[in-house]
């Protein structure tokens, strides 16, 4: 019987935090590959893993979910090294960032400026 307890109670809370875990969708609008997407926490002084298996093609999202509520700066990289950063983004439920090709050109200018929240960043150096 109380192993029985123990079981619901696990799967409660399971349920739960599953219930109060953020999403973030990348939408490729643009006609170019994205090549890299990293999530971080705000401030951290590293980029966590690259969460793109593979290139993601135009016209295709990717979802990362399964995120703690809370402040993450979300960058995305078009080959060979242009980046666009949202810098601070409130993941509290589902947010989407929608690239188009304004987006992309802005990252080949090293301006992604009329992306709200977006912060300059310096080019990431050539590596073979």
């Amino acid at each position: 019987m109380r192993y029985r307890q123990l079981i619901v109670t696990v799967i409660a809370a399971l349920l739960s935090s599953a219930a109060h875990a953020a999403e973030f969708t990348i939408v490729n609008a643009s006609n170019t590959p994205l090549q890299h997407l990293y999530v971080s926490p705000c401030g951290a002084r590293q980029w966590g893993p690259d969460q793109l298996t593979e290139a993601l093609p135009p016209s295709r999202l990717f979802t990362v979910s399964s995120i703690t509520p809370g402040c993450y700066d979300i960058q995305f990289v078009v080959a060979p090294w242009n980046t666009c950063v949202i810098a601070g983004a409130s993941l509290r439920r589902s947010e989407v960032w929608k690239v188009t090709q304004w987006t992309v050109f802005g990252s080949q200018s090293g301006d992604c400026s009329h992306i709200a929240g977006y912060v300059p960043v310096r080019r990431q150096p050539w590596i073979w």
